[in-house]
């Protein structure tokens, strides 16, 4: 990304500002928060406007990798004005990959007509789609994933009339029935393992649970779940020996970056219990791999009794999770927080940095490790929204910003939620065409 310009949305280019202005000692409220941020060289330019609405203007002083940014505010028509301390915006050279990619959804997610794929440039605020479900005759896309971060190298799955996981690989296009190969069970949550060849997946029977009452709408718990090993140089599927197991719930799967170990989410099918929730608790365990194949029994790494962990994302020595009171759909719970394990010690805490009052969900980690996405509903309660922070490489990370909009009431405005972020190293081609050729 190039050397960063930063540009703030004032408001203010036809209107005069008051000459009577007052000092405060305080930092401005703006929407969004930028204040004290650390952002790559070469984001977007920044774009905020007054929390209160009122009329502003900006002056900045870059002071090194410090940009220090004052603003002053006054109500429209008023003799006087405020004028604010100035707050920092830091700015990092570490680097950041150039995309990241999303499905954007109504928030309920039982009643959709329009869905897609899409992928954001961070150095702009150019959005455009990977794949919509104009595709696939108005069924759902989903479970987007990149074999490490490889923009020519993905998969979606589709579900509807004709639907099927759809594999990229350079010019190569396929659409497989994982439910007609191998151990004919379909795959959700996908990873892939780093070598590009195998991708593991949970094969898992959900249903939901809808309330009436409550501050939570819905609960998404599964019947059965496995986790499944797809060798895409055969188009062959097996279950994973030790994490397929019928009184055993397994989940999530994610590969160490080395990818001799596959980590998962595992719960005890007796623990889901629709008249107590807060029995169904899911544990994280590990099995190594080498070669193709799984060389030891599974391993717990971290358990507790009352609490439940979803999304392990692994970086280097550090995993990042979901951590909620209990079950494997977190997105709709407010206690869930983000909280980073030490797999070299085995200490844990709750990474109060970026967590919120409310609920802090999925979360992907930048290909260089430096940076870290994660998707939060702090905004409103309601609908889902990106936020990016800085991560030292020593298991601290610097405050959370939203992500930049040309408007900063975009995402207020815009009535969808952002759902499984990622970063991609680069643009993916419009395949729009060839996608729908398979659904035909």
């Amino acid at each position: 990304m190039k050397q960063t310009v930063f540009l703030f949305l004032t408001l203010t280019v036809a209107s005069c500002m008051p000459r009577n202005i007052s000092e405060s000692s305080s930092c401005p409220p703006i929407y969004p928060d930028y204040i004290g941020v650390t952002v790559p060289d070469g984001i977007a330019p920044l774009t905020f406007k007054m929390a209160d609405s009122r009329k502003f203007r900006v002056r900045t002083r870059q002071d090194g990798d410090t940009l220090w940014t004052t603003v002053t505010a006054w109500e429209k028509g008023a003799s006087k004005a405020v004028r604010y301390a100035p707050f920092p915006i830091y700015i990092s050279h570490d680097p950041i990959d150039p995309y990241i990619a999303y499905r954007l959804i109504e928030p309920g997610y039982e009643n959709w007509q329009d869905m897609g794929i899409y992928q954001r440039e961070l150095a702009t605020y150019k959005e455009t789609p990977v794949v919509t479900n104009q595709v696939n005759n108005r069924g759902c896309v989903n479970c987007h994933t990149f074999s490490s971060g490889n923009p020519d190298k993905f998969l979606i799955h589709a579900r509807g009339k004709g639907g099927g996981t759809l594999f990229v690989d350079d010019d190569k296009v396929k659409l497989v029935n994982l439910t007609a190969v191998g151990a004919k069970k379909q795959g959700v949550y996908p990873f892939w393992h780093p070598d590009g060849r195998y991708v593991a997946f949970a094969s898992c029977k959900t249903y939901q649970e809808f309330f009436i009452s409550g501050t939570q709408p819905i609960e998404v718990f599964d019947l059965t779940s496995d986790i499944i090993l797809m060798d895409t140089a055969t188009d062959s599927t097996w279950c994973v020996p030790g994490l397929s197991e019928k009184d055993v719930l397994e989940t999530f799967p994610t590969w160490s970056p080395d990818g001799n170990t596959l980590y998962c989410c595992c719960a005890q099918t007796d623990s889901v219990a629709h008249d107590d929730w807060s029995r169904n608790h899911y544990c994280l365990k590990a099995i190594s791999f080498r070669d193709g194949e799984f060389t030891t029994e599974p391993r717990t790494i971290w358990q507790q009794d009352s609490a439940s962990i979803s999304f392990p994302r692994i970086n280097g020595q550090w995993l990042l999770f979901t951590r909620s009171a209990y079950g494997t759909f977190p997105i709709w719970h407010r206690e869930a927080d983000l909280y980073l394990l030490n797999l070299t010690d085995g200490k844990i805490r709750a990474v109060d940095e970026l967590n919120s009052d409310d609920t802090e969900s999925y979360h992907s980690w930048s290909s260089e490790g430096r940076w870290v996405l994660f998707s939060s509903r702090r905004d409103d309660g309601r609908y889902t929204r990106l936020y990016i922070a800085h991560f030292d490489g020593e298991g601290h990370f610097g405050k959370p910003f939203m992500l930049p909009q040309k408007k900063p009431e975009h995402n207020r405005y815009r009535l969808k939620s952002y759902n499984v972020p990622d970063f991609i190293k680069g643009k993916v081609r419009n395949r729009h065409n060839e996608f729908k050729k398979l659904f035909q």
